[in-house]
């Protein structure tokens, strides 16, 4: 099921936090998303959502920040930037975003990390655990990786370029012997304007050191849990420039 709507602007979360809600209003097995990945391709890099209100749909996502300012992943109910000089910083419930995907994480299927696998075949691995062809999935690795290549964008102002120009100077680290956690989701071909149908997987570092998007990878031993999640609502922008722009992909 897909819905899409328009939010109204609540404010959130007046104490430090851990970003959580009543378990009576959580919809455990649904993905939240603030905007669609054709937007963000197209250069719409300001949001008028926050953290705060993006904690109200789940404890676990990845996503970016307004000016493209830096990669967030989030898990264990705590949201994460990983800005351009690479060290990872809590986010703050008012910071707002332009595009993010949230959920609340449930380990529905667990088995053990393969060992000695580059990104590309990792990918292989978990598309073959899928238990739909058709069903957004959120997966969360935890364990070691001899090799991991991670990148974060840097921050850009108005007037925005498209996302494709704006990455040309992204910052990329080629990290080595890292433990941590692996954050992200998949979602199917049928809905690439909205998301990308591919392993979208962000890192964070067990010491919180490190991280970013990941770009490549070696794996070393660890676990894989997935949580396949059968509702989707969109929640769209209210700006004049999202209003505006043409996402037809013609």
């Amino acid at each position: 099921m897909i819905t899409a709507l328009r939010h109204p602007l609540v404010a959130l979360f007046a104490a430090a936090f851990l970003w959580a809600t009543s378990a009576a209003a959580q919809d455990r097995d649904a993905v939240v998303q603030y905007s669609t990945l054709d937007a963000l391709k197209a250069g719409l890099f300001d949001g008028q959502i926050t953290y705060g209100e993006m904690a109200r749909y789940g404890d676990f996502g990845v996503g970016t920040f307004n000016g493209i300012d830096g990669e967030m992943l989030g898990f264990g109910g705590r949201f994460w930037r990983i800005r351009e000089d690479g060290r990872p910083e809590a986010v703050t419930p008012e910071t707002e975003t332009p595009f993010a995907v949230v959920t609340f994480f449930d380990r529905d299927r667990v088995f053990a990390l393969p060992q000695g696998l580059d990104f590309k075949a990792l990918a292989e691995r978990l598309t073959g655990e899928l238990p739909s062809a058709n069903t957004p999935v959120a997966v969360m690795i935890h364990g070691r990786f001899p090799k991991l290549t991670v990148r974060a964008p840097r921050p850009k102002a108005p007037p925005y370029p498209t996302l494709a120009e704006a990455l040309k100077d992204e910052v990329v680290w080629h990290l080595e012997d890292q433990t941590g956690t692996l954050a992200g989701f998949w979602f199917p071909a049928w809905l690439g304007g909205i998301n990308a149908p591919v392993w979208h997987l962000h890192f964070l570092s067990d010491d919180h050191s490190r991280g970013g998007h990941v770009l490549d990878l070696t794996t070393g031993e660890g676990e894989v849990a997935l949580d396949p999640t059968p509702r989707l609502t969109i929640i769209l922008p209210e700006s004049a420039g999202f209003d505006g722009a043409d996402l037809s992909g013609r």
